[in-house]
């Protein structure tokens, strides 16, 4: 079996600017974000290796018009909450702790903005695709996944 990760980057089908242009949201509402390409790119599995100290492989896919995203991370990051009964004098100390704290994560974490309508084919290929960023993030052992070629 191959893997189904594609590390290439998605052609676009349009000018940035004529992009833009007609799809625009300068409300900031999350979800209305609309794939500058073509609905073959739109209809792999497109990933993005970011390293780091917060390394990660996010995972894009589009499903029936839901556009997903899935983050692989390296490791979980869980700060404290900070536990400060004062402000005057710790202002900075507390707002640099409330900045991590809101960054938090497990090792997963799915993002989507609608509705995703998959067939157990595509389920299944999800199950592989995080599978397949374990392995590149070495959280995996590959012997355990034998008809799996690496990139």
């Amino acid at each position: 079996m191959a893997m189904i990760l594609s590390f290439d980057k998605p052609k676009k089908i349009r000018s940035t600017e004529e992009h833009n242009k007609k799809y625009s949201s300068d409300s900031g509402i999350a979800g209305t974000y609309v794939p500058n390409m073509s609905k073959e790119d739109r209809l792999k599995w497109k990933a993005k290796h970011i390293k780091g100290d917060d390394e990660r492989i996010e995972i894009r896919k589009e499903f029936g018009g839901a556009n997903v995203l899935v983050v692989v991370y390296k490791n979980s990051f869980d700060p404290p909450y900070p536990d400060f009964t004062y402000f005057d004098s710790c202002r900075k100390e507390y707002d640099d702790q409330m900045e991590a704290w809101h960054k938090r994560h497990n090792e997963i974490k799915f993002s989507t903005n609608g509705k995703i309508d998959a067939s157990f084919k595509d389920f299944t290929e999800l199950f592989q695709a995080i599978t397949e960023a374990k392995m590149l993030l070495n959280l995996t052992n590959p012997q355990n996944y034998p008809g799996l070629k690496e990139r």
